[in-house]
């Protein structure tokens, strides 16, 4: 056998080559071992990288439509160099701004798309803290694996950053009778026990785990935070922009699935939605549009506003409630939190339409408030006050802001406070330059600024707009979650219900105590 080597050696000397093997590339730090089997990823600079390492079994035939299970092992070293296809999604329409850096290119095809992307410093070495990222999108759109969600600048810093793909529309979400409820969030919840299973293999710290979303990824991570079946799969939680309101009752899900049943002249089965390939069905997504359902019942609002349909739903099982009221509960406490939303997250909604444009009298916007608040004179009075400089067209964006994002963030805040976990809140207020500065700190803009990717959004379509991104600010916040990641604490004081302590983040950051107050009591007992 030494004899064996040794010619070997001096053959791949011949050829100008260091010869490879297994053992090798293990040294190297290149291959690491999983449950399913072995999987060998890149050296970027200083960071390793593994792309779609399978946490589930593909959804396809006999698994389609049911619960996550477990991945059959593969033989050999499975490549986990490049990226893997996505859940199937529909590409939202070109805007004004490149969204390409955060939702790709579009869907990627393939059945193998429960997976994970890991960015690690070493797979060895002390046991590191893990930040799972849990991608936005309305439930609908979106996959773990975008040039915005890259993790190399985080794994620099000593975390070991994992993003993930979940089920999406009708396929993880729309209520049908005997498919296991709540499909992407079981989807999540695979991929959590997953990482307390394999992720000490990849350089983490299974007890050390924080998992970080934005929009439908805080959405949901308010869920897991609520859910039983969550409990022990993370020690802190992230929410950027979410809510813990949103999610839908059992009959407002049923309505749901009715006029899609409906519309798509079928029965409401599992059989049935079995029948359509994944690009049936996403084109039968299309066909039942907010307008078509009436959401809101005597004992749920509609937590999409009447923008959007896909939602958590409560089943009494991994969601038995709604978020907030588990959290007033005292699900989480052992968990610490830290939740924030951006000044102008309704922007982001309400300009692309047109909407702020027409409403220029108080009439009109009296009207579009009434959708929000049912007192909308003395709302109004409200923020004109606090807002004297705005027209009618950013107030509605203003109340809308606080109606959908704002006020939820500081009842979930609140709430959790008052529970032996530390809570922190931010609220992200650097406004971008993109079309001509109108859209301010819009809904997503805080995303590159968290992963440090300002580089890929800086441009006249680009989402910090032609003049970029302060570099400082991106620095403060990634140090910030990567504090909270490794502490529990991002750097400032923990929140109070009484003095409400929130960072404001912008090219002069600083902490505010009590802000917005006369705005957040104008909307008191408003659900």
């Amino acid at each position: 056998m030494k004899g064996l080597a040794t010619a070997l050696l001096l053959l791949s000397l011949l050829l100008g080559r260091s010869p490879a093997a297994p053992a090798q590339a293990n040294n190297d730090g290149l291959v690491a071992t999983t449950e399913a089997g072995q999987v060998r990823g890149q050296r970027v600079g200083s960071v390793l990288v593994f792309k779609s390492i399978p946490y589930a079994a593909p959804p396809v035939g006999e698994l389609r439509f049911a619960a996550p299970a477990p991945h059959q092992p593969w033989p050999g070293v499975r490549d986990a160099t490049q990226p893997g296809p996505t859940a199937p999604y529909n590409r939202p329409p070109a805007g004004v701004m490149d969204d390409q850096p955060l939702f790709g290119a579009g869907w990627v095809k393939g059945d193998d798309y429960l997976t994970t992307n890991i960015w690690t410093p070493a797979l060895n070495g002390p046991a590191r803290p893990v930040l799972v990222f849990i991608h936005g999108g309305a439930f609908v759109v979106g996959s773990g694996d975008v040039p915005v969600y890259d993790g190399t600048t985080f794994a620099q810093k000593g975390v070991v950053l994992v993003s993930l793909n979940y089920r999406l529309g009708i396929e993880g979400f729309l209520k049908i009778k005997g498919v296991p409820s709540n499909l992407g969030i079981r989807d999540q919840l695979a991929a959590l026990r997953w990482v307390q299973a394999n992720i000490a293999r990849f350089g983490g710290d299974p007890a050390n785990v924080t998992i970080c979303g934005e929009s439908a990824g805080a959405m949901s991570v308010a869920t897991l935070l609520g859910s039983p079946a969550a409990e022990g799969l993370f020690r802190r939680a992230i929410l950027m922009s979410g809510s813990g309101q949103a999610v839908l009752s059992g009959e407002q899900a049923d309505r749901i699935a009715a006029k899609y049943a409906q519309v798509l002249k079928i029965k409401n089965t599992a059989e049935a939605y079995r029948r359509f390939t994944p690009e049936q069905l996403l084109a039968a997504q299309r066909k039942v549009t907010p307008k078509m359902v009436k959401l809101a019942t005597q004992d749920y609002p509609d937590p999409g506003s009447g923008t959007v349909l896909y939602f958590p739903v409560i089943d009494g099982d991994i969601v038995p409630a709604v978020p907030l009221t588990s959290v007033q509960q005292g699900a989480g406490s052992a968990v610490d939190v830290l939740v924030g939303y951006n000044s102008d997250e309704a922007n982001y909604f309400l300009i692309p339409t047109g909407l702020l444009k027409k409403v220029k009298s108080n009439f009109v916007l009296t009207l579009a408030a009434k959708r929000l608040h049912p007192a909308p004179a003395a709302l109004i009075t409200v923020y004109k006050q606090a807002y004297p400089a705005k027209s009618p067209g950013q107030l509605l964006s203003a109340m809308a802001t606080a109606y959908q994002f704002q006020v939820p963030s500081v009842r979930l805040a609140d709430a959790h406070a008052r529970q032996p976990g530390r809570t922190y809140m931010y609220e992200f207020a650097w406004p971008s330059s993109v079309a001509g500065g109108t859209y301010g700190a819009y809904h997503g803009l805080g995303l590159p600024f968290v992963f440090n990717q300002r580089a890929l959004v800086t441009g006249p379509r680009g989402m910090l707009g032609p003049e970029g991104g302060p570099a400082e600010l991106a620095e403060k916040m990634q140090d910030a979650w990567v504090a909270f990641a490794k502490t529990g604490s991002p750097g400032w004081a923990p929140y109070t219900p009484a003095e409400r302590q929130t960072m404001l983040l912008n090219t002069n950051s600083q902490l505010q105590t009590n802000p917005h107050t006369k705005e957040l009591r104008a909307w008191e007992g408003v659900r």
